[in-house]
């Protein structure tokens, strides 16, 4: 039973964690690393709670019931010492990561389950800082956190059942829908973006359409929340250049980083938030490119291809199953229909043909999974 929550990070995610923790109920302890970071967590939290008021979504009354629940700390030692769960939500870094859960582990009692909040390290590694690898989970929220219902519960090789069905319980409490995986690079949703946002790029770099075109098609006829380069520019493309970067390094060339992403990164355009990134925001907007006028039917196909057969293979490897990988796509990434149910629509015998077919011309990273066979 978790009644007492640790959430180390006052950020964007932590603070977001603590929040739906606590308006469901949970005491909270929020631990960061200097006074000011904490004071920025507890103002962010108090602007939340405002504006859920103003807006008539919260009363007064409950207000003061989730702020009671809140507390703050610099004092890591002392916030994790009598917590049934510790979420760590700090920025990714393996070896920061593994000295803060070091720290954790020595001072938070034996029951006490240890959570990261990782969207793309090694469960299994982050395990290895402590002595209870049973007691280890992965437990990735989405952003903003009050408002995206999706959690990614992800297991490492030792995680216990008892674990998992902690943490499954802790994500109905704070209201979220929770999905499954094995501990595998970029665990669901992840693994699937990545692919789409590269073949995007690659795309364009191929002269096949326009960066329009191609956001246009994802919009119009994939019925998507918003398109490639456009989502990629909003999330911030440091972002998306890192992620791919670690599934390059894990999982191989399938998801090197196209140059044009490498380029836009290096030189500081990481999109909205620089002002400029596949697209300019703000006093110099660039005229679109001249349509190339690509079919959008066939965009969407070939954009979708590589996250459907990237799908199969979690599936093929044991990672997570389809009911899950598509949940995770519809709430994780927004997507109007999970990769499974898209390849109802398709019809698996086109999907193996328009793989095959891709393969032959673009070599193995397009290759038919064994699910196909």
């Amino acid at each position: 039973m978790v009644n007492k929550i640790a959430v180390i990070g006052s950020g964007l995610m932590g603070s977001g964690i603590a929040y739906v923790s606590a308006w469901n109920g949970i005491t909270v302890t929020m631990v960061d690393i200097k006074q000011e970071f904490i004071d920025k967590g507890m103002e962010r939290l108090r602007t939340d709670v405002m504006t859920g008021i103003d807006k008539g979504k919260i009363t007064m009354t409950q207000a003061e019931g989730l702020m009671s629940r809140l507390s703050a700390t610099i004092d890591i030692e002392e916030a994790v010492k009598d917590a049934d769960l510790v979420i760590e939500a700090i920025f990714e870094n393996m070896e920061v990561k593994k000295e803060v859960f070091a720290k954790i582990d020595a001072a938070a009692p034996a029951h006490a389950i240890l959570a990261t909040n990782t969207s793309s390290l090694s469960i299994d590694e982050l395990a290895t800082a402590t002595k209870r690898p049973d007691k280890f989970i992965g437990m990735h929220y989405f952003s903003p956190v009050p408002a995206m219902k999706l959690l990614e519960l992800v297991i490492g090789d030792k995680t216990s059942a008892e674990t998992i069905a902690t943490a499954e319980a802790v994500g109905k409490t704070q209201g979220k829908t929770t999905v499954i995986a094995k501990n595998s690079p970029g665990f669901i949703v992840n693994r699937l973006l990545m692919p789409v946002m590269r073949e995007a790029i690659l795309m364009l770099e191929r002269g096949e359409a326009t960066k329009e075109e191609i956001d246009n098609a994802m919009l119009q006829v994939g019925k998507a929340p918003a398109g490639p380069f456009t989502l990629g520019d909003f999330v911030g493309l440091d972002i998306a250049y890192n992620a791919m970067s670690t599934l390059y390094r894990e999982i191989g060339d399938c998801f090197k980083p196209p140059d044009t992403l490498k380029n836009l990164v290096e030189s500081g355009a990481i999109g909205m938030k620089s002002k400029k990134g596949f697209y300019s925001y703000g006093a110099d907007i660039v005229e679109p490119e001249a349509p190339k006028g690509a079919d959008p039917n066939w965009i969407v196909e070939r954009l979708n291809m590589p996250a459907v057969r990237e799908a199969m293979i979690l599936v093929d490897d044991d990672i997570a199953n389809k009911e899950d990988i598509d949940m995770a796509m519809k709430l994780g990434a927004s997507w109007p229909m999970g990769p499974f149910e898209m390849a109802d629509k398709f019809g698996l015998d086109k999907i193996k043909e328009f793989l095959t077919k891709l393969e032959s011309e673009s070599g193995a990273c397009y290759s038919v999974p064994k699910y196909l066979e």
